[in-house]
């Protein structure tokens, strides 16, 4: 797999990779990432057709799956938090 480039974005990291007959776009915001692959022939070929797809209804969607996702993320570390100090005696 090989990047063919980054779009600029404000808020997040967005990778456009291509291996075979495949791209792949990859959102990043933090610890969590988002990735939609794309098979020749549908549309999405390039850089600049990745680029294309990003509309601002789309952007929003992402955002609003990262927000699940981050909360999701923070939820299960606290859930691993919690059980790690029922372990231990209380004093």
């Amino acid at each position: 797999m090989r990047i063919i480039g980054e779009i600029p974005h404000a808020v997040y990291k967005i990778t456009v990779l291509k291996m075979n007959e495949k791209v792949t776009i990859q959102i990043e915001d933090r610890l969590v990432s988002q990735s939609f692959v794309f098979r020749d022939g549908s549309g999405i070929k390039d850089l600049s057709t990745a680029e294309q797809l990003l509309s601002f209804d789309f952007m929003q969607k992402v955002n609003a799956r990262f927000n699940s996702m981050n909360k999701d993320y923070v939820d299960a570390l606290e859930k691993i938090n919690e059980a790690q100090f029922d372990d231990f005696d209380i004093i």
